[in-house]
C-alpha cells in the first residue's frame, strides 16, 4: 500500500475517530448541561416560592390581625382568604400553576376561621361558627400536623415563629409556611404552642403548589431527547465533511493539516466540558480559519446567554414577588357604601409594580379613614415604600385605633418613609376622615395633588379643591401637619387622585391634563361612584390609546347622598 494512501486513511480515520469522540462528549456533557439548567429552574422556582413564603406569611398575619383581635365579622377574613387564593393562579404551557393552593387562618384556640383550598375547583369555608381543624379539609389537616410538629421543634431550637415544612397529597407536592399572630408580645414558637391562648390571637398557614417542578423535569427530558438527537445528525454531518476534507488535504499538505484540526478538536472538546473560556487560535484565512473564527463566537454567544439567562430569571422572580406582595396592599376595586358614603377606588400601575397606593378603613362612629399616595417614580423600588407605607398605616390604626387622626397618621407614616428610604425615595400622600352622619371631612396633605370637591349650586356645578399644605413624607423627620374640616352636602363629589393620569401622554406627546380630567368628573358627576369611576377611567385610556404609561395611575370617586 502507497504512504498517500496510508496518509489518506490514516487521516481519513483520524478524522473520524475525532469528530466521533468529539461528538460523544458533546452528548454527555449537553445532557449534563441540560440536567444542571433543570436543577437550576428548580432551584429558581423553590427559592421564589421559599422568598414568597418568608415575606407574604408574616404579611398576611398582620392582614388578618385586626379582625382576630375583634373576634367579629369573619367575612372580611374569609374575603382575604378566597381572594389570596384565587388571585396568583395562571396558566402555564396549558397547565395551571396555582402558586398559593390553600390559606388557612385559626383563631386563637385553633379553631378555623377561614379556609380556602385551590383545584380543578376552589373551595372556601363561607360561613358558620369556629370548627376544629379535621379531616374535612383534607390536606391542610396533614399540614397542620407538621406545622404543629415544626413549631414544637423550633422551640427547642431557636424559637423562631415562622415555620416551613413539606406536605404532599398524592402526586401532589405542597411547600406550607405558618405563622402564630401575636400582640402585645414577640411571636415564638413558644406562643404558637401555648396551652392558653394569652396574647396569641390565632394562626396564619399557606400552602404553595410545587406541582410545576414535575413540569420543568418532564419539559427538560423532551428538549434534552431533541437536543441529543440534533447533536448526534449535527455530529455525524461534521464528521462526513471532516473525513472529505481531511482526505483532500492529506493529499495536498500531508500532515501539516493534522495541526489545526487537532487543537479545534481539543478546543471543543474543552467547551463540551463547560469551559467557556477557552477559544481557537485563529491563524489562517482558510476553511479551518473561518471554523475557528465561528467556534469562538459561538462560544461567546453561548457564555453571554448563560449569563443573562441567570439574571434574567432572577430578575424576574423578585418582580413576581414583589407584584404578588402589592397586590395585597391595595383594596378590591368594589364599591363600598357606608351611611351617606359612597366610594370606588382605581388602581393601575405603569409597571409590573408600582409606586402608588391607596387604602381605606372604618373607623369608630361610622367615619372612614380614606388614604392615598404616591412614591416618586415606579418600579420594585417603589412597590416596596408603598409596603413600608401600609405598614406604617396599620401601625397607627393599631396604635391608635378609632382614635386615630390624620396629623398623627401622616406623622407616623413620615418617620417608617424617612426611615426606611434615606430620602432616596420620598412620598406623596392625602389622609382624610370622612364622617357621612355629620357630612364633613377632616383632612391633611403631604404635598399630595388637592382632591377636588365637586358641588352642584343653585343648578350650576362648581370645582373646588380640599386645599392644605405640608411636606413630602419622608422628607424631615421632624415634619408636622396640620389638619382641616369641611363640611359636605348630599351630592357633593369628591375626587381623591395621583398625577398619574393627568400627566400620562396620549399617542401625540401631549398630557391628558387636569381640563380633561375636570370636564370627565363634570360629565359623569351624576353617576353612582362606580359607574363615575368606570366612566372617567374609559374617557382616560381612550385619550391615551396605546401610548406607554409614564406614571402609576389612581384614584377614589366619592359620592355624598
Amino acid at each position: 500500500m502507497s504512504l498517500s494512501i496510508k496518509m489518506i486513511l490514516t487521516t481519513t480515520a483520524l478524522v473520524i475517530v475525532t469528530v466521533v469522540g468529539s461528538g460523544l462528549l458533546n452528548v454527555v456533557n449537553m445532557k449534563r448541561v441540560f440536567d444542571n439548567n433543570t436543577q437550576q429552574q428548580i432551584t429558581v422556582f423553590r427559592t421564589g416560592r421559599e422568598q414568597s413564603g418568608e415575606v407574604f406569611t408574616p404579611l398576611f398575619a398582620r392582614a388578618v390581625e385586626p379582625a382576630l383581635i375583634d373576634k367579629g365579622d369573619d367575612i372580611p377574613t374569609r374575603l382575604l382568604v378566597k381572594s389570596t387564593v384565587t388571585a396568583d393562579t395562571k396558566d402555564t404551557d396549558g397547565k395551571k400553576d396555582f402558586g398559593l393552593r390553600f390559606a388557612l387562618v385559626l383563631d386563637g384556640n385553633q379553631n378555623v376561621v377561614a379556609h380556602c383550598s385551590e383545584g380543578p375547583d376552589t373551595r372556601c369555608m363561607e360561613e358558620g361558627t369556629h370548627p376544629p381543624v379535621s379531616a374535612a379539609l383534607g390536606v391542610t389537616q396533614q399540614a397542620w400536623q407538621a406545622v404543629l410538629a415544626a413549631w414544637d421543634a423550633a422551640a427547642k431550637a431557636g424559637n423562631a415563629p415562622l415555620v416551613r415544612v413539606d406536605v404532599a397529597a398524592g402526586d401532589t407536592k405542597y411547600r406550607v409556611f405558618a405563622y402564630p399572630v401575636i400582640t402585645g408580645a414577640a411571636a415564638t414558637a413558644t406562643a404558637a404552642l401555648a396551652t392558653e391562648p394569652g396574647p396569641r390571637q390565632g394562626y396564619v398557614m399557606l400552602g404553595y403548589d410545587l406541582a410545576p417542578i414535575a413540569w420543568f423535569e418532564a419539559a427538560a427530558e423532551d428538549e434534552k431527547a431533541a437536543a441529543v438527537k440534533r447533536a448526534m445528525l449535527y455530529t455525524a454531518a461534521v464528521g462526513a465533511l471532516f473525513a472529505l476534507i481531511g482526505t483532500v488535504l492529506a493529499i495536498l499538505q500531508g500532515l501539516s493539516i493534522s495541526r489545526p484540526i487537532k487543537q479545534l478538536a481539543y478546543r471543543a472538546d474543552q467547551i463540551a466540558r463547560g469551559d467557556l473560556r477557552t477559544r481557537v487560535d485563529v491563524s489562517s484565512r482558510d476553511e479551518i480559519g473561518v471554523l475557528g473564527q465561528n467556534f469562538n463566537f459561538m462560544a461567546d454567544q453561548i457564555n453571554l446567554l448563560l449569563e443573562q439567562t441567570a439574571e434574567k430569571a432572577r430578575m424576574d422572580q423578585e418582580i413576581e414577588v414583589a407584584r404578588a406582595i402589592q397586590e395585597t396592599l391595595v383594596p378590591s376595586s368594589e364599591p363600598v357604601t357606608r351611611g351617606q358614603l359612597e366610594f370606588a377606588g382605581y388602581y393601575e400601575p405603569a409597571a409590573q409594580t408600582g409606586g402608588d397606593w391607596w387604602t381605606w378603613h372604618e373607623l369608630a362612629g361610622g367615619k372612614i379613614l380614606l388614604v392615598i399616595g404616591d412614591v416618586t417614580g415606579h418600579g420594585v423600588p417603589s412597590a416596596m415604600i408603598t409596603a413600608a407605607a401600609k405598614a406604617a398605616c396599620d401601625v397607627a390604626r393599631h396604635i391608635h385605633g378609632d382614635e386615630v387622626t390624620v396629623t398623627k397618621l401622616l406623622e407616623i407614616m413620615n418617620h417608617a418613609i424617612y426611615e426606611s428610604a434615606q430620602r432616596k425615595f420620598v412620598m406623596t400622600c392625602f389622609a382624610s376622615i370622612v364622617d357621612p352622619k355629620a357630612r364633613t371631612i377632616t383632612y391633611a396633605n403631604a404635598a399630595h395633588n388637592f382632591p377636588y370637591l365637586y358641588r352642584v349650586a343653585d343648578g350650576k356645578g362648581e370645582f373646588g379643591s380640599l386645599m392644605i399644605r405640608g411636606n413630602r413624607l419622608g422628607d424631615d423627620p421632624a415634619s408636622r401637619y396640620e389638619a382641616k374640616t369641611t363640611e359636605l352636602r348630599a351630592g357633593d363629589v369628591i375626587v381623591w387622585y395621583t398625577d398619574g393620569i393627568v400627566e400620562c401622554d396620549g399617542p401625540d406627546g401631549e398630557e391628558y391634563g387636569e381640563k380633561r380630567f375636570r370636564a370627565s368628573v363634570k360629565k359623569t358627576a351624576a353617576l353612582a361612584a362606580a359607574e363615575m369611576r368606570d366612566s372617567i377611567v374609559a374617557d382616560a385610556m381612550t385619550y391615551f390609546n396605546d401610548a406607554p404609561r409614564k406614571d402609576d395611575i389612581t384614584l377614589i370617586l366619592g359620592r355624598i347622598s
